[in-house]
Order: C-alpha cells, then structure tokens, then sequence
C-alpha cells in the first residue's frame, strides 16, 4: 500500500484500505490529541530503515502545519477527513502547498469536508414545523459553524475543490462524490486530489 499520512486522525483511521493491504504499509497519523505518541525523529527514522514488507503505524501529537514543515517523509496517499474545513480560508492555499511538499508524485489525497452545497439547500428549505427540525438545526448548526473552540473555518463544494485544489497546478481534482454518506450523515462531499 505503501506511505499514508493521516491528518487529523483522532481515533479514524484511512478509508478503503483492506486487511492484505496492511502487512505494507507505513501509516502516520498526526493529531494533537495523542497522549501515547511517537516522536517525528524516531518516525523518520523508521521510514528510511522500512523496506516495505511489514506494517507501521505511528500516532504523532503534533499540529498538522508543523509536521509538514519540517518531515522529511514523502507519503504516497494524504487523507484528510473532517479537517479541511477547519483551516482558515487565508491558510488553505498554503495547506495545500505544504501537501504537495509531503506527497509523491501520482499520490493520492483522499478529502472528506461538510458539502456546503447540500447543507444550503437544507437550511433554504427548513421549516420550524417540520417534525425534523431540531435534529436537521443539530446537523446544520454543527456542519456549519462547529464548536466555538474548533470552527468551521473555509467553505467547501464540489467547484471550490477543483477551484482552489487546482489553482496551482500541482494537484488534479478526481472522483468527486458530493453526497458521501460518512459518520451517519449524507452531507459529505468526498473526492480525491492526485499530484501531479
């Protein structure tokens, strides 16, 4: 399967990967809320030593940004789930370039956001009286705004993907599927960004 850096991965780990996949596979996961964690020097150690016949996984209690800046890893897949939308509108395009500087040519960076597109809809055709309405306010409110200590910071839809995914030249927008059914909810846009 090869390298995958998970952002953000909490307790998630990278979707689609099978259980043969795992015996070559070297995964970090990097999240600030890791109490049993590695460090990134011992982790880099281990990816020049790993030859690709075993599995690896290391959690890393770091910021995201940080990481990025100083690894010295290149991953073959990035995945980035119930994150994004989390980067402030003016960090994406740095976001974005620093995934490029951690990623291997052809990689894949598999994205899952709140599709904002649906979550409009929703709101435009809400009714008090409806009988679904505290739990549809619930998803909404949550989808778009989050909890004061953690917003919800950039806007994501299908065209703002190839938008600002594109913009640069180093990613190529694919497999765009704008009601991704994720964590109980069909709300999500999901696609991956290969570079290029």
């Amino acid at each position: 399967m090869g390298t995958i850096l998970n952002i953000a991965a909490g307790k998630l780990q990278p979707l689609d990967i099978k259980d043969e996949d795992l015996k070559d596979t070297f995964i970090v996961n990097v999240d600030p809320m890791y109490m049993h964690c590695i460090e990134p020097a011992v982790v880099e150690y281990d990816w020049k030593q790993w030859i690709g016949n075993r599995f690896y996984r290391a959690n890393i209690n770091m910021d995201a940004f940080v990481f990025m800046e100083r690894t010295i890893i290149n991953f073959d897949r990035v995945c980035i789930y119930r994150f994004l939308e989390h980067i402030s509108f003016i960090q994406v395009m740095y976001f974005i370039y620093l995934i490029s500087t951690v990623t291997e040519k052809n990689a894949t960076v598999d994205i899952i956001v709140p599709n904002y597109l649906l979550l409009a809809k929703m709101l435009l055709g809400e009714s008090v009286k409806s009988p679904f309405f505290e739990r549809d306010n619930i998803l909404l409110t949550t989808e778009l705004l989050n909890e004061p200590s953690c917003p919800h910071a950039s806007i994501w839809t299908p065209d703002r993907a190839f938008h600002f995914w594109e913009m640069e030249g180093r990613f190529k927008v694919e497999n765009v599927d704008p009601c991704f059914k994720f964590d109980g909810r069909d709300i999500y846009l999901r696609f991956q960004a290969r570079r290029i």
